[in-house]
């Protein structure tokens, strides 16, 4: 019998992984502990930043690389061999992590954004422009996630309130400082030139030298997403899955993306739960 593929599980959070509602995960428990049991590390491909990540990395006993800020850093643990070291560290990695960055800083963002704000007239709210309270309101986070969620190195989110002709200025804009914009679940992120697929290919090399694939092997990623800045991810998956959400209508993939791609039947993480129990299934692992 043919031996199993090694398999990368790569997923968003909020919404996915997370209930949109309650930011739980436990429907997703059976699944994330069947993945665990047979040694598939779950990377956690996420807008949230490398502060909000620490407690809900504990909570999952998640040791695996993370990626923050829709794709702008991927933080490698020290027990992932890889082809080059990666020196620079960073005040949000959790100890022994080395992080590499694909992404502008929120400075250069912030920066732009100013400069938007004056050339255009365009109301821009975001982040930067408010305290934990607030975020508190917006979010229905507690102080400490809020506090966490506005301590920002690589994106600024917005509450986009303007109208379709606001939204295509706006685009025009930050593109001209070399940035753009990524619809979350709940917020308009302003980011560099790096999205959620950027992690996929140092990933696959990684593990593949990792594990001492051979003969240039490389292992399969199953990736599961909700949103629109999720499709650079799964667009470039082996197993792309769109996790359905209670509030957003799927985003756009192509056509060669939307053959390939399963459907979660619920929603959040008891579709992710379901999804990746069936998928482990057709592979014939335990």
């Amino acid at each position: 019998m043919a031996q199993s593929p090694k398999l990368l599980v790569i997923t968003d959070l909020d919404g996915t992984l997370l209930d949109h509602h309650n930011y739980s995960f436990q429907a997703a428990a059976p699944a994330l502990e069947r993945l665990e049991s047979l040694g598939i590390p779950v990377i956690l491909n996420t807008s949230k930043t490398a502060a909000e990540l620490a407690p809900l990395r504990a909570q999952l006993n998640n040791h695996a690389p993370y990626v923050v800020e829709n794709g702008a850093a991927l933080f490698w643990p020290p027990d992932v061999d890889l082809h080059q070291a990666m020196d620079e560290h960073h005040s949000g990695a959790a100890p022994g992590y080395r992080m590499q960055a694909f992404g502008a800083n929120r400075a250069q963002i912030l920066s732009a954004l100013a400069q938007i704000r004056r050339d255009t007239g365009l109301k821009l709210e975001g982040f930067a422009d408010w305290d934990v309270p607030t975020l508190m309101d917006l979010t229905g986070l507690d102080g400490d996630s809020a506090a966490q969620a506005l301590d920002r190195q690589f994106s600024e989110p917005l509450l986009w309130q303007g109208s379709n002709a606001d939204l295509k200025t706006l685009r025009r804009a930050v593109e001209g400082y070399g940035l753009k914009l990524l619809m979350g679940g709940r917020f308009l992120h302003v980011v560099g030139h790096s999205d959620k697929g950027c992690c996929l290919a140092p990933l696959r090399q990684a593990y593949a030298h990792h594990w001492a694939m051979e003969g240039g092997e490389l292992p399969k990623v199953i990736a599961l997403g909700d949103g629109d800045n999720d499709v650079a991810m799964l667009e470039l998956a082996d197993l792309p899955v769109l996790v359905r959400s209670p509030v957003n209508p799927p985003p756009s993939l192509s056509d060669a993306t939307r053959a390939v791609t399963q459907v979660t039947e619920r929603c959040g993480p008891e579709g992710w739960n379901d999804t990746i129990n069936l998928l482990l299934d057709q592979y014939r692992l335990p």
